[in-house]
């Protein structure tokens, strides 16, 4: 077996992570995390919420999810009546210069034939990065 390359870190200089505090975004928060210690990748938080009423609460969750083992930038947005959640990730993809996006699908579709939630089908199908999808 040969030495290991570092290719991986070219591929994930810059992750996106959306998060809404359920299980699988913790999940894709903690790979992005191990990314970052691996690879030196840096590690962008966004938070899209119709109200913000819970952004201090998920703030001190992923806080206490980091231990201080990464820097990280931790950003949100207050979505628009003619906005939806994958729009306004896909918004931050085209504004900032993001490598990838990591993000957990809770799979809480109408279609029951899809195990997908539509917030992550839509940015998987949209995004002009690697998505990876944790479930």
């Amino acid at each position: 077996m040969g030495s290991p390359t570092y290719t991986v870190s070219m591929w994930f200089r810059k992750i996106l992570v959306p998060i809404d505090g359920s299980e699988n975004s913790m999940r894709a928060l903690e790979l992005a995390i191990d990314f970052s210690l691996r690879y030196g990748s840096r590690v962008t938080i966004f938070y899209a919420c119709d109200r913000c009423n819970d952004k201090e609460t998920l703030q001190k969750l992923v806080k206490e999810k980091i231990e201080d083992r990464i820097d990280y930038e931790f950003r949100s947005a207050e979505i628009s009546r003619d906005s939806s959640i994958s729009n306004e990730i896909l918004k931050v993809l085209s504004e900032g210069v993001f490598d990838a996006v990591i993000m957990g699908a809770r799979g809480n579709t109408t279609n029951s034939d899809i195990n997908t939630g539509s917030n992550a089908l839509s940015v998987v199908v949209n995004a002009p990065v690697t998505v990876i999808v944790v479930r």
